[in-house]
């Protein structure tokens, strides 16, 4: 239920300016009917892609041809259809793209530097380059081979990042990485009795070499090394893929040879090292070419029924190893080349991508260029790229220096940065969205593709971009390298709709709707997110603007600001227009549905989901962390607007708004009978919890059912026969069953039911109430910032813990209350760390400035960071994991791990 996940049980690149010019803006036509770009790579040059809907000419500078816009691609089928209704493309009137000019003024030196990286999160290993509509991809596969010498271990099999697999062991993530060039992980495989060490690092901008050494422990491992082609969304191509040279008996490597219209001509050659065995034919390298038309997200699947030949005998056949290699395709264009090497022991393989002029001429010519940078060449050179990474860490943040940590304190603090990094990821696909549909049936439309370079919160669980989490990595990733900050954002408003509206969940491409059910793909044009853009933007602004002699910020900074901020605005005002309350200056998250069986229906476009609200859903509603979030924008498009050339009477607008928001905060949700801020509803802050039975409920032709719940006096009358008609849902009025629990039991729901709902304020405590203290809104000398520092530190106003601020108050009625079967409180109690870190942040604020508050803040400030710090760094010790939330009793990690999304914010934590 939450993030769209099921229940738990406890850029595109751009050229410079320089060297094409903008081709008129036209609109996006439809799916079916849209134009593929025209123009090839010429000279194996690269071909840079824009985000763009228009389409620019070919442009000969150096030998190399960039296309711009490929905007409009075919969209091929596959995982997450539409749950219901019709599919449609969508055309102008349904989702036109608000992203003139995002990405045009990163230069060619910056677009040509993320080229390639590790873009695929939801591997356990995986490179990818940043070309639409194609993609040259690679990754790695690996399980255990029998002791018979031959059968391979199929429930072991690993390729992408399982939650499933991290609960029985395993364990990955990367220790290091810059976020552009150079990236070391550690895998440790129990299962397999294996420990990996994988290495990314990029030669110049076009080539680059991965590395898999480890150990096996016991017997030999099966590793399956892939190149392949991701077209999904490409029309047609004139990509493809081949073996140059298979592995020669006596031992010269295996070259493979590649063209896409993207990258033009491209080798890589197969180095294997130590502990890579001749186990088959006398090869170290055996070759499988996969069928023409398999897709990259079933590449696995695919390979495994081709490895079904099991000479051990059994019936039916299981996966055992490559006996032969593919017989080259004669005609066929193919598109997936896979190579299989087995280890034992100590061992080490270098796959080495050669691009450009570094591909040579020839197979030879190739391999002797990969020869030169592998095996001791490679490992001086990953070892100068880590002391590189050291260097610049401690130079960022000063741990050491400033910080007095610890070496393992720092070696925390560099992973956590490095998951974070290593979880950047690059998607081109289609957003699915709802349109409200005349009558009772909504259309699902198909959003015209758009390309997404963005951090994801767990490569496990969610590799996928969320815009409210994202604004909170970019807070961390910016600290690390503005330049990727400033294109993952502009990536970001690349993908809004005209109106303002963001998608709240991405989830473009197929790999990325291989990971969510098709009833949870669609997303809402009404529903919002938190703009935490805003703080990361602001971020920016502030580090760039504070490091310059003139106050003003560096050229990169103002360029990009220019192109953004006109989008900025329209989002902003999409905020203000679409999520405004009946009151004046009032606001509510839209989206709340009274009919979705919760205990207090759910309000996911806050980011807070089953955080407790107004009893009952109504248009009356006020939520003070949107009052916030609004007020907050209001005051940052005035600081920013100034450094963008915003005129001052724009500038003087955003700053009145503000101060009138600031006004009505008070006005609507200031409860000063509770000295707090709290939510405003048709609600009752009295009533009982009452379990009801869960049955089945159904239309009377038996077309479509819904679940229902029944009172315990309803149910008992339903079964005695006392009641004439059955206590259901007007539009399903026929009651069929009575659900289960699986354990022999009916199955039960919790509801409230309240004594008396009115308007009044709604008595919750949390992070809701603190909103006005954390986004920083309050003077001062605001006699609210002391209410408010008393309710945070005050252990016996329940929020305060040893490990973390709770999400809610310890003595609050909803604390710790199951939302539904299944539905563990999500925001009900456990520890967060984004509104830690902005409580932190907010307490350091109201520490500096002077006021009668700043001692009290000053002494929070420390205890709080002290516990966060030493909690998650204790957890990280213990489990080898930052995790998505922290228990708010004994500060145990729980739910989603690893988790390389906002709990990486512990950074910033450690370096303030």
């Amino acid at each position: 239920p939450h993030r769209l996940h099921q229940p738990q049980p406890r850029s595109a690149l751009l050229p410079s300016p320089r060297l094409c010019a903008r081709a008129p803006a036209r609109a996006m036509p439809p799916r079916k009917s849209a134009e593929k770009g025209s123009g090839a790579a010429a000279g194996g040059g690269p071909r840079i892609a824009s985000r763009h809907l228009v389409s620019c000419g070919v442009v000969l500078l150096l030998g190399i041809c960039l296309r711009l816009a490929l905007s409009g691609a075919g969209v091929a089928g596959g995982p997450g259809s539409a749950p219901s209704g019709s599919l449609h493309s969508a055309g102008s009137a349904d989702f036109e793209h608000f992203s003139e000019g995002l990405l045009e003024h990163f230069g060619r030196e910056h677009n040509e530097s993320l080229l390639w990286g590790t873009y695929r999160p939801g591997l356990l290993f995986g490179v990818k380059s940043r070309t639409i509509p194609e993609a040259v991809v690679a990754g790695l596969m690996w399980t255990s081979v029998s002791k018979a010498g031959a059968r391979l271990d199929e429930s072991n099999f690993r390729h992408t990042c399982e939650e499933s697999e991290t609960k029985q062991g395993l364990k990955f993530g990367f220790s290091e990485h810059d976020g552009s060039s150079y990236g070391k992980q550690t895998i440790t495989d129990p299962g397999n009795k294996v420990e990996l060490q994988t290495y990314f690092l990029k030669r110049g901008f076009d080539s680059w070499t991965m590395r898999v050494a480890g150990s096996s422990s016991k017997g030999k491992k099966a590793l399956y090394f892939y190149l392949g082609v991701d077209e999904e969304l490409s029309a047609s191509s004139s990509s493809s893929l081949a073996f140059e040279r298979a592995e020669a008996y006596d031992g010269g490597p295996t070259v493979l040879r590649g063209h896409t219209p993207s990258l033009g001509d491209f080798r890589l050659v197969v180095l294997p090292g130590s502990g890579v065995l001749r186990a088959v034919l006398d090869r170290q390298v055996l070759s499988w070419i996969a069928p023409a038309g398999t897709s990259v997200v079933g590449l696995k699947d695919a390979l495994l029924r081709a490895l079904e030949q099991d000479p051990e005998g059994s019936n039916p056949p299981k996966p055992s190893l490559l006996q032969a290699p593919s017989a080259p395709a004669a005609t066929d264009r193919r598109t997936l080349l896979v190579v299989q090497l087995v280890v034992e022991g100590d061992f080490q393989a270098d796959f080495a991508f050669l691009g450009g002029t570094a591909a040579g001429s020839s197979a030879d010519a190739a391999a002797e260029a990969a020869k030169e940078g592998s095996g001791e060449r490679l490992t001086q050179l990953l070892q100068g790229a880590s002391e590189t990474f050291h260097t610049r860490f401690e130079s960022t943040f000063g741990l050491r220096q400033k910080g007095g940590r610890s070496d393992d304190e720092i070696a925390f603090a560099q992973a956590a940065m490095s998951a974070m990094l290593g979880g950047v990821g690059y998607f081109y696909g289609s957003s699915k969205v709802k349109i409200k549909g005349q009558g009772t049936e909504d259309r699902v439309v198909e959003a015209p593709p758009r390309p997404l370079f963005t951090a994801v919160p767990s490569r496990s669980f969610f590799p996928r971009g969320f815009l409210w989490d994202e604004g909170f990595h970019q807070l961390l990733i910016s600290r690390w390298d503005a330049a990727l900050s400033r294109d993952v954002i502009a990536h970001w408003f690349g993908t809004m709709r005209k109106d303002g509206w963001i998608p709240r969940e991405q989830i473009r491409g197929a790999e990325a709707l291989s990971k969510v059910p098709d009833w949870a793909v669609p997303q809402h044009p009404t529903h919002a997110n938190p703009p935490t853009f805003l703080l990361a933007i602001e971020a920016i602004v502030e580090r760039s603007r504070s490091s310059s002699t003139s106050g003003m910020v560096d050229a990169a900074t103002a360029a990009w600001l220019g192109a953004l901020f006109p989008a900025v605005e329209r989002w902003f005002r999409w905020f203000v227009d679409s999520q405004k309350g009946a009151e004046p200056d009032s606001f509510r998250w839209h989206g709340r549905d009274p009919n979705d069986g919760k205990l207090n229906a759910m309000t996911l476009s806050s980011g807070l989901d089953d955080y407790p609200r107004a009893s009952a859903v109504s248009d009356k509603e006020r939520h003070v962390d949107l009052h916030g979030w609004i007020a907050f924008g209001a005051g940052v498009l005035a600081r920013v607007g100034e450094q963008a050339g915003l005129p001052k009477a724009k500038v003087e607008e955003y700053r009145t708004m503000q101060q009138d928001l600031l006004t009505s905060l008070d006005r609507w949700h200031w409860d000063d009978s509770r000295k707090r801020y709290n939510d405003f509803g048709l609600h009752s802050n009295d009533g009982k919890y009452a379990p009801h039975v869960v049955v089945k409920c159904g239309t009377p032709d038996g077309s479509a059912s819904v679940e229902h719940a029944l009172s315990m006096d309803q149910y008992k009358q339903l079964q005695q026969g006392r009641t004439k008609l059955p206590p259901c849902p007007a539009d399903f009025p026929k009651f069929l069953f009575p659900l289960g629990d699986g354990q022999g039991g009916l199955l039960m729901r919790e509801k409230f039911m309240p004594k008396k709902e009115r308007l009044q304020f709604v008595d919750h405590s949390g992070y809701v109430s603190l909103f006005p203290l954390l986004l920083r809104l309050l003077p001062a000398d605001s006699p609210r910032v002391g209410d408010l520092l008393e309710l945070v530190g005050d252990p016996a106003k329940g929020i305060w813990s040893d490990f973390g601020l709770r999400s809610l108050a310890k003595g609050d009625k909803m604390y710790l209350r199951d939302n539904a079967p299944g539905d563990a409180p999500y925001w009900r109690g456990p520890i967060w760390i984004n509104c830690n870190f902005l409580a932190v942040d907010a307490l350091r604020h109201y520490a500096a400035v002077e006021g009668p508050h700043r001692t009290r803040a000053s002494e929070l400030l420390e205890a709080l960071r002290q516990n966060l710090v030493g909690n998650i760094l204790k957890n990280y010790q213990r489990t080898g994991f930052l995790w998505e939330q922290y228990n708010q009793e004994d500060g145990i990690g729980q739910r989603t791990h690893p988790f390389n999304g906002w709990s990486c914010l512990v950074v910033l934590m450690m370096s303030s």
